[in-house]
């Protein structure tokens, strides 16, 4: 069996549909008991699209979107920048990442990952953090792997009902040679 060619790529306005349908499959996959059925259910492929296609063509200041592709499909998307309500200018923020469920554990997201942290770096950034649902051990297991590690800080998203506990981890990057 051969593994078809991955590689990473900023975000264009022709990837916006699927990257809606990858971020509505990840998310039913991945949230499913954790936020309720009827949210889940209710994501909107077409309103999510314009919403991707919107934070594509006008990202916030220094955020940057990256997609991941296997062969000629996306199958995944970073989203990484400055840290939200963060002062320091050498913290980022690792925003969002998500991989389409029929691809996880075949090596995109690693290398999804990767880039990220890469591009993290190159920006001038020493530590960077994510926010990760306090249950999903899936994804846990995957930064904890990469070393970020939960560092205590804690966050009630209250955009959903009931509120997505989250918690924070954290990796300082080793200084560029």
């Amino acid at each position: 069996m051969t593994t078809p060619d991955i590689r990473v790529r900023a975000a264009t306005e022709d990837d916006a549909a699927r990257l809606a349908e990858v971020h509505i499959a990840a998310w039913r996959a991945a949230y499913r008991g954790v936020m309720t059925d009827e949210y889940l259910d209710g994501l909107d492929i077409g309103r999510a699209a314009s919403a991707w296609r919107r934070n594509i063509l006008e990202p916030g200041e220094g955020t940057i979107h990256l997609v991941v592709q296997s062969g000629h499909e996306v199958v995944g998307f970073a989203i990484l920048g400055p840290a939200a309500g963060d002062s320091d200018p050498e913290t980022g923020q690792l925003h969002a990442i998500n991989v389409h469920p029929d691809c996880w554990a075949r090596g995109a997201g690693s290398i999804l990952f990767a880039a990220a942290e890469q591009k993290l770096v190159e920006l001038g950034y020493r530590r960077a953090f994510l926010w990760v649902e306090k249950s999903n051990n899936r994804a846990i297991s995957f930064y904890t792997n990469r070393r970020w590690l939960d560092d205590g800080g804690t966050l009630e998203d209250t955009r959903f009902d009931p509120p997505v506990a989250e918690n924070r981890h954290s990796r300082i990057f080793p200084p560029l040679r």
